[in-house]
């Protein structure tokens, strides 16, 4: 950079002389570059930094804090003392006033998670003790922006298996289950009964079946808010598939009845756009003496809405009567051996496999598997 040579201004008649008789490059004083000297923020220690621009009163330096979290952790990740403080320095930021402030630090938590993961073996209990409730936390947060972001650093964190499965049983499900509860505000309950129907087959089948399962059918019977219902509706296939062929029977075809049944037809159209993935998960004697029923009136349905979803569903929900000798597809249960199934199939006479040609339908999230239905 081009350093400037400035003379200083004085007094065309100080001591008696006027600016000309200062000529000579001797007289010429030089004001050093900004460049050349060192900022106070060099000087600091990336903890100083820290600490100095949190509890700086603009938002923006705040918000520039939380984003270079990662950063600072990088610096100091050869001490376990400081990234304790940094971690520690976290949660503090966490009680930030601005809305702003904590959604852009909850953007942040997956990748200081998988830092912490990576780089910190030493300090397993980091994220559980200092991340994860802040994540639970904002999942109540009283504005929209930071309980969305809240919401997609969950699953993220559940999709890369960040999140130990005691913390899930024992933090996560705890807080979404009360955020369900009746008295509940209106919009934090539906997004957390989305929130429970998405996380449902990453946390696998047992945590969905004993902490997730009951409030999902409580949500479905919602009579209060039709948008509960609704969600409900939409990820109906999705909790069938994680939750296997019997709490399917016995838990969750009944509520699936009520909701084909609803008052509110986009509850109706959400049950027949899952038909498919609830049939995969039923035996073909319930296929065919309940759910043909049931798709029929969805077909008769008062709004042309509904009618347009049940018959887009009709074909792959055919589909899952289609005979397993022909289709090559069975539903099998992880207790049967393959050689129980080659069995079956000799002696099937239509009831005794169920099919599941439906896997070749873009709809049906067990695309692959083998399953026999329950004797």
């Amino acid at each position: 950079a081009d350093l400037s040579l400035l003379q200083e201004d004085l007094p065309e008649d100080a001591d008696g002389l006027g600016v000309d008789d200062y000529s000579s490059e001797s007289d010429v004083i030089i004001i050093p570059s900004a460049l050349d000297f060192v900022s106070q923020d060099e000087m600091l220690t990336p903890l100083g930094r820290l600490d100095k621009y949190a509890a700086s009163e603009n938002v923006f330096n705040r918000q520039m804090v939380a984003r270079s979290l990662l950063d600072t952790l990088r610096e100091v990740c050869d001490d376990e003392r400081d990234c304790i403080a940094v971690l520690e320095r976290i949660s503090r930021l966490a009680d930030d006033s601005e809305p702003t402030v904590r959604a852009e630090l909850m953007e942040q938590v997956p990748h200081i998670a998988l830092f912490c993961q990576e780089n910190r073996p030493s300090i397993p209990y980091a994220f559980s003790k200092y991340l994860l409730p802040i994540v639970v936390r904002y999942l109540a947060d009283q504005n929209n922006q930071v309980r969305k972001t809240s919401q997609a650093a969950l699953l993220a964190l559940l999709e890369q298996e960040l999140i130990e499965r005691f913390d899930v049983e024992t933090k996560v499900c705890p807080v979404l289950v009360e955020l369900t509860a009746p008295d509940s505000n209106d919009d934090v309950k539906t997004e957390a009964v989305a929130i429970m129907c998405k996380m449902a087959p990453m946390v696998g089948k047992d945590i969905t079946e004993r902490l997730i399962l009951p409030r999902f059918c409580e949500m479905c019977c919602d009579c209060r808010m039709f948008h509960v219902r609704k969600v409900c509706a939409a990820n109906f296939g999705d909790i069938c598939s994680v939750v296997g062929q019997q709490a399917t029977e016995e838990m969750l075809l009944p509520r699936f009845f009520q909701l084909c049944s609803d008052n509110v037809w986009g509850v109706r159209k959400a049950c027949a756009e899952c038909f498919m993935a609830v049939s995969c998960a039923t035996c073909q004697e319930i296929r065919r003496t309940k759910l043909s029923s049931l798709f029929i009136n969805l077909i008769s349905d008062p709004s042309r809405w509904v009618r347009q979803a049940a018959f887009q569903s009709l074909g792959p929900f055919i589909s899952t009567f289609a005979n397993p000798s022909s289709s090559g597809q069975y539903f099998k249960d992880e207790s049967k051996s393959s050689e129980d199934l080659t069995a079956e199939d000799k002696n099937s006479t239509g009831g005794g496999a169920v099919s599941c040609a439906a896997c070749f339908q873009p709809g049906c999230t067990r695309r692959g598997q083998q399953h026999t239905a329950a004797e």
